[in-house]
């Protein structure tokens, strides 16, 4: 630690995924002394919406204090929400999605999404409860590319059905309360636009922007690295 003083990361995945993605991340800032939550978002719960996730990331908040919160590509449309609670000191946006209040994120089509996701999306199935599930090879594609093959049919196998509800609703105000806000973008992300989110990033949130080398999933193609960057913002 560069201050010598110990941080709690709460480090909040995205759609399709768990908290599993950050057991990489997490074992290095542990080691570097910090605590490590990684609450689970009901993103496989087909009614949930965002009471409900935003309801795991304040169970993940309660009881903790001086917060980087850490939100990943589909978890950017809660976090901002979350920053009111003074548990909250810096919030870090990683390859993130994040919508403008009065919006839903279905409001925007395709255009925040990077061109290989586009295309996924447009050809989309859903399960029985109308849950996105995700072509494996599709998933290795957009996710895990820049991964080993073994790593990368690790993490895939296992993915969740994503619920959609929360797509559809609208974004509420964000909070009057402001913490240092940092987008980070990778430069080789095959699912968002990270100039488009970044861009809504720093018109609302003042957010600052880094980039990092890698495809949408540090957290498990280079989970040091990512860690180090953290650990640096925090």
């Amino acid at each position: 630690m560069e201050d010598g003083k110990s941080k709690t990361f709460v480090l909040v995945h995205g759609a399709w995924h768990g908290p599993w993605c950050w057991e990489r991340v997490g074992g290095y800032l542990r080691a570097r002394g910090h605590d490590v939550v990684c609450p689970q978002l009901p993103s496989d719960t087909a009614d949930a919406g965002q009471d409900e996730y935003l309801a795991a990331i304040e169970d993940a908040l309660r009881t903790r204090s001086d917060v980087v919160l850490v939100a990943h590509s589909m978890s950017g449309l809660l976090a901002p929400l979350a920053v009111g609670n003074r548990a909250v000191s810096s919030l870090v946006l990683l390859a993130a999605l994040v919508r403008r209040p009065g919006t839903t994120w279905a409001d925007n089509g395709l255009e925040p999404f990077a061109e290989p996701m586009r295309k996924v999306l447009i050809r989309a199935t859903f399960d029985e409860s109308a849950r996105r599930v995700l072509d494996p090879a599709d998933a290795t594609e957009l996710f895990y590319h820049d991964c080993l093959p073994a790593d990368a049919a690790d993490a895939v196998g296992r993915l969740r059905p994503d619920a959609t509800v929360m797509y559809q609703q609208t974004c509420p105000d964000l909070p009057e309360r402001k913490v240092p806000t940092t987008y980070v973008s990778c430069r080789d992300d095959r699912v968002v636009d990270s100039a488009w989110n970044a861009a809504v990033a720093q018109e609302l949130l003042g957010a600052t922007v880094r980039e990092i080398d890698g495809g949408h999933s540090p957290f498990w193609s280079a989970p040091e690295r990512l860690a180090e960057l953290l650990a640096e913002l925090a």
